[in-house]
């Protein structure tokens, strides 16, 4: 899978973890109610772990035909795969669909969480809070993330950071032998035995096998204590700001997860009379844009064709 699917479906998960603060726009009276539903519906596909549907629900059927034959070509482009990468997600998706997958597993795992266990101390906190400054560092230097998703993203470190400090979550082995449990049986259910496999996937194909691997993300994260599911079952919506024009419009979110009241602010676009993710419409434009620069730049530097004599 692309490195930008790969990080937006990571940031998908992740961003249902936010706890960041937000300013408090008052809600706009008498505000069409389109954009509202259109974000419930969003929040809805994520609940059903219908990553399809979000993509459905994210751009107009125009553009999202466009967005999947971008994506054909960007698959086509794409040099191959080191051998080595190639062994190893093999060598992995093997391991994870074996008869004796659970039992090997936890093997390797159960030594490696005890260690853990007798190491934990003041380098924990220490070690938690390092990481969470080096991740938001990285989230703030991104040029490819939008504003929503890179607000998204650092409130979910500093979210995570919290959750994390306290080791006996991660080290639990009841925890652990759950997860390693779904992981398995996620990894049969996605059927995907090599790398060449999922390279070959089409666009929904993909998109269903990206379902399944975050229904299982979602299963891990309440093994660890994590209600993904009940925070989306929760979702509230509001519109906060709206153009002279009724054609843009800024949605406040909320739910509530892990204790704290979680919002943040998803600007919305009517096109053709729905409405639709502004983040995900202006990302398509830039990348076709992109793509034409290039395609521009190739034909410049392609060497002129011999005159015959």
């Amino acid at each position: 899978m692309p490195n930008r699917w790969t990080r937006l479906l990571l940031l998908l998960l992740l961003g249902l973890m936010l706890a960041a603060c937000r300013r408090e726009p008052a809600p706009v009276e008498g505000a069409p109610q389109e954009p509202v539903a259109a974000v419930e519906a969003l929040a809805a596909a994520l609940e059903a772990g219908d990553v399809r549907r979000y993509s459905e629900l994210s751009l107009p059927p125009a553009q999202r035909a466009e967005q999947a034959a971008l994506w054909r070509r960007q698959m086509a482009a794409t040099p191959p795969i080191a051998a080595e990468q190639v062994q190893r997600f093999n060598e992995l998706m093997a391991l994870l669909t074996a008869p004796d997958a659970e039992a090997r597993l936890w093997a390797e795992a159960e030594p490696r969480l005890a260690a853990i266990q007798q190491q934990v101390g003041p380098k924990w906190s220490m070690g938690v809070t390092m990481l969470s400054g080096f991740a938001k560092t990285a989230i703030a230097a991104d040029p490819t993330l939008s504003e929503a998703e890179q607000t998204h993203a650092a409130g979910v470190v500093d979210a995570v950071a919290g959750w994390a400090g306290d080791p006996a979550l991660l080290t639990d082995p009841a925890r652990a032998q759950a997860a390693i449990a779904i992981a398995v049986r996620t990894a049969r259910e996605l059927d995907l035995p090599t790398l060449d496999a999922a390279r070959a996937l089409e666009y929904d194909a993909m998109l269903d096998k990206a379902g399944i691997a975050f229904r299982g993300a979602k299963s891990i994260a309440a093994a660890f204590g994590i209600d993904v599911q009940a925070a989306l079952s929760q979702v509230q919506a509001e519109v906060v700001e709206l153009d002279p024009s009724g054609d843009r419009a800024v949605v406040r979110v909320r739910y509530p997860l892990l204790g704290q009241q979680v919002e943040f602010l998803q600007p919305m676009v009517r096109i053709d009379g729905g409405w639709y993710r502004e983040d995900a419409v202006n990302a398509l434009a830039e990348a076709l844009a992109a793509e034409a620069e290039s395609a521009a730049d190739a034909t410049a530097d392609a060497p002129a064709p011999a005159l015959a004599p």
